[in-house]
């Protein structure tokens, strides 16, 4: 009699063990929500193509500009995105990266003003190399002042600024999410983008068709359109 109380009792726990697991990875499988884009997301913007047009308008010599060489320096600034727990999403320019950002800019268009000037040289008959000077050395000696001297003092201005670049880049509003789309929505605009997220890296893939309000039983939005200010896919990396 005890041997069986026990035997079922052993079989009544092994059953609510075995229930309970499987309920749990049922769970996990077919109900769970993914948060893995939940937290903080950083993309960098590049602006060195808008620094070489910058430069190129300002040399006013649409024939030497064209045979003008920028070396390989990166100006990119960073932007910061945080998706939170709530429905909600900011954006917005990484004001500590825009220092590092000025610097790149001015050494870019340093490598430019260099190039140049050794174009307009050449196309007067002037030999650097055969003088046994930098070109450096011949702007000082012509200038008074150094390349960099010169730039920073008559160089345009290289990049748009920081509150230009917040205005454009500064956003937050909310966000929801449905399979592989996400739709985020601010001031009466709204957009709808098929995304993923794979190891440390938050991939916007493309725009996804507006299903969201159908799936509620509603009509869908008619939020204006809204554009992102980048080009598909379009990569963050986890903070």
């Amino acid at each position: 009699m005890v041997k069986n109380r026990v035997l079922t009792f052993m079989v009544i726990f092994l059953l609510l063990v075995i229930l309970t697991g499987g309920g749990l990875l049922v769970y996990k499988n077919f109900f769970a929500k993914d948060t893995s884009y939940v937290g903080s997301w950083s993309r960098e913007i590049d602006l060195r193509g808008y620094v070489i047009e910058e430069m190129n308008e300002w040399f006013k010599d649409p024939t030497t500009a064209a045979l003008v060489t920028f070396d390989d320096t990166k100006v990119t600034v960073k932007v910061d995105l945080v998706f939170t727990g709530d429905g909600k999403f900011s954006e917005k320019i990484d004001e500590k990266s825009f220092e590092e950002t000025k610097k790149a800019a001015e050494d870019l268009a340093l490598s430019g003003l260099i190039s140049f000037l050794e174009k307009r040289l050449d196309n007067a008959g002037i030999d650097s190399a055969s003088s046994g000077k930098s070109i450096d050395e011949l702007i000082e000696d012509a200038l008074g002042m150094s390349v960099s001297e010169y730039m920073s003092s008559n160089g345009p201005e290289l990049l748009p600024t920081l509150d230009a670049l917040k205005d454009m880049y500064n956003i937050s509003g909310t966000y929801e999410v449905m399979d592989n789309s996400m739709k985020r929505t601010l001031g009466g605009k709204s957009i709808c983008e098929s995304f993923f997220v794979k190891d440390d890296f938050l991939v916007f893939s493309g725009t996804a068709e507006d299903t969201f309000g159908a799936s509620l039983g509603k009509s869908i939005s008619d939020d204006e359109p809204l554009k992102m200010l980048y080009d598909y896919p379009a990569v963050y990396t986890k903070k």
